[in-house]
């Protein structure tokens, strides 16, 4: 059997395709001509975000220790959702039938994406950035059903 299909670091790296999901509903999106409203991502074991994620970590290191600021508990869900956006900003690729205004949106609109909506701690509901997080930590959004064929 060749293990190589199981290399979810090199699939990963390449990206897929999270097709977004009305964060409400839950129901698929598509743009007025039928198309899937995607947003394409890098998984979160491609070198290149696990790179990114240790910079981060860094970074509030530094800031924690800049400001003697220990505390943890209590974290918002304003501040998880931000954490969040911050970790998903290098794993966007691009976007597919998503308009930003009249404009398709493109990889420096993630933010404004991701900002649209929040998370609101239902489970029933997920906002645009815990969708593309969900998916992007899920390696069969990356190897497809690798034990087929």
């Amino acid at each position: 059997m060749d293990f190589n299909k199981f290399d979810s670091v090199a699939a990963a790296e390449k990206g897929a395709d999270c097709h977004m999901k009305d964060p409400a509903t839950l129901e698929p999106l598509f743009d007025e001509k039928g198309k899937p409203c995607i947003v394409t991502l890098l998984g979160a074991e491609a070198p290149s975000v696990r790179a990114a994620t240790r910079e981060l970590q860094k970074a509030r290191a530094k800031a924690k220790e800049a400001t003697g600021d220990e505390a943890e508990d209590g974290i918002s869900l304003d501040e998880i959702h931000d954490r969040l956006v911050e970790v998903l900003l290098p794993r966007v690729v691009g976007f597919k039938n998503i308009s930003n205004g009249k404009k398709p949106a493109t990889k420096e609109d993630a933010a404004w994406f991701f900002n649209l909506n929040r998370m609101n701690g239902r489970d029933d509901e997920k906002s645009f950035a815990e969708q593309c997080g969900e998916f992007s930590s899920k390696r069969a959004g990356y190897l497809g059903n690798a034990s087929a064929g």
